[in-house]
């Protein structure tokens, strides 16, 4: 890993030199700031407590390049298709990189911007910097600091006080990988202002059947009494590695919402926090995985409690097959002023193989007298009570398994309040379920 860790130090020798001019604006002192913190750290290892049970050798036995821009034309409509979703404003990133050609941002309302995060920087070098990195910490998450180091394109997303931008706005991410593993290190910047709306979709996708990785940080700073709708779909190449660091910072009676559909990529890790700094905001974090073959995945959860009246919920549920595996890591943490917290935590497995494995830990640190807070996890398999009910009313084995596994996923899927988007997942899920039981009934 030393040699890995090194490469690294090198990759951003050749990154800086590339910026010509750009290495005097302020943005480059946070990006020279992370890479010297990277200098004196290392990349995981199982023997870090956060990756003990995970295989490390996936992220050290390549050697990633850093993306390149597409070449213009390389992206057509019938490529892009499948990801899109109606009436959206769309900005679309292509190995990181913003393109403006396969973008729809026109007619942007009052209030609302939507720009790629180099224009924002470029236009405002010294403001946007320092929005940065007030909301997500890189102790402990490394390729969060390797993110910030290599920072340079992304989404920038500012809705201004009292605005309500009715149409959702979908950032997707296509990784166009090529002949040797590349690397796009993704940066989304999301502020909403006091009073304001904000629905976001995020689309995570490979286009070719390379090795790739995906490393993203997205930030929220919501200012009072904001709401922000957030859904991300994690649909990379079972080639794929993704590495995300989700992270909100809320006032005062402002409610997030978050849900998270993990359905591709051979290793995904996803950090997710919300800090609830306002007293009587609330936060919603779901999550929906759904596994095959060797595929795995981690999820950390922190929902932080520092103020009073602040309800949380949170629900996570699996789906594997085959010889996949997923972690389930989830803290509730309650201050001691925190009083009147009411949180709730959940995690569900259904295993659809004796080979497939999770490893779940859901877990309370209160520091406060006045709570409400519960916290459990269920690992178990399919009904099979529920099975021969179905299967006595003519229904067979695979049809009934089907509609029970669908049951299971309804119960995230449902909460999905763009119609178009719940279809599109809806697609999506079934034709998952398809391979897992083409799988089972094969092997």
């Amino acid at each position: 890993m030393a040699t890995n860790h090194n490469a690294w130090l090198e990759k951003f020798k050749t990154f800086e030199a590339s910026l010509n001019g750009q290495s005097s604006q302020p943005i480059h002192q946070i990006r020279k700031a992370a890479i010297s913190e990277f200098e004196q750290t290392s990349l995981p290892t199982s023997a870090d407590e956060a990756w003990k049970t995970v295989n490390v050798s996936m992220l050290s036995q390549s050697d990633f390049s850093l993306a390149q821009p597409h070449a213009e034309g390389s992206i057509t409509a019938e490529t892009l298709a499948p990801y899109l979703l109606p009436d959206t404003i769309q900005l679309v990133f292509i190995n990181g990189y913003f393109a403006k050609d396969l973008s729809q941002i026109s007619d942007l309302p009052d209030g609302v911007r939507a720009e790629s995060l180099a224009e924002a920087l470029n236009n405002n070098p010294d403001t946007v910097p320092e929005q940065f990195s007030h909301v997500v910490g890189s102790e402990q998450l490394t390729f969060t600091t390797l993110n910030t180091a290599f920072l340079q394109d992304g989404a920038y997303i500012h809705i201004a006080k009292n605005t309500v931008c009715e149409r959702p706005i979908h950032l997707l991410f296509l990784s166009q990988a090529e002949n040797t593993p590349t690397v796009t290190h993704t940066r989304n910047l999301i502020i909403a202002e006091d009073n304001s709306q904000l629905t976001l979709i995020e689309t995570y996708a490979g286009i070719n059947e390379q090795t790739y990785l995906t490393n993203s940080v997205t930030e929220f700073l919501a200012g009072d009494n904001a709401q922000i709708d957030h859904y991300k779909l994690e649909l990379e190449t079972l080639q794929g590695i993704h590495i995300a660091n989700q992270h909100a910072k809320l006032g005062r009676s402002t409610n997030i919402t978050s849900h998270a559909f993990s359905i591709g990529g051979a290793f995904v890790r996803n950090d997710v926090s919300a800090h609830l700094a306002g007293e009587g905001c609330e936060a919603t974090v779901n999550g929906l995985y759904l596994l095959e073959g060797n595929q795995h995945i981690d999820n950390y959860t922190l929902l932080e409690h520092a103020e009073p009246h602040c309800p949380s919920h949170e629900l996570y549920k699996g789906i594997l097959g085959d010889r996949s595996r997923a972690i389930f890591r989830g803290k509730i943490l309650v201050h001691q002023k925190a009083q009147h917290t009411d949180a709730y935590q959940k995690n569900e497995n259904l295993l659809l193989s004796d080979n497939a494995r999770v490893n779940t830990k859901p877990q309370l640190e209160i520091y406060a007298d006045q709570v409400k807070c519960s916290h459990g996890a269920i690992i178990g398999q399919l009904n099979d009570d529920a099975l021969f009910y179905l299967q006595a009313r003519g229904i067979s084995k695979t049809e009934a398994q089907s509609m029970l596994l669908k049951a299971f996923a309804d119960d995230i899927v449902d909460r999905v309040k763009i119609a178009s988007l719940r279809q599109h997942l809806e697609t999506i899920i079934q034709a998952k379920f398809d391979r897992l039981y083409h799988a089972k009934e094969t092997a």
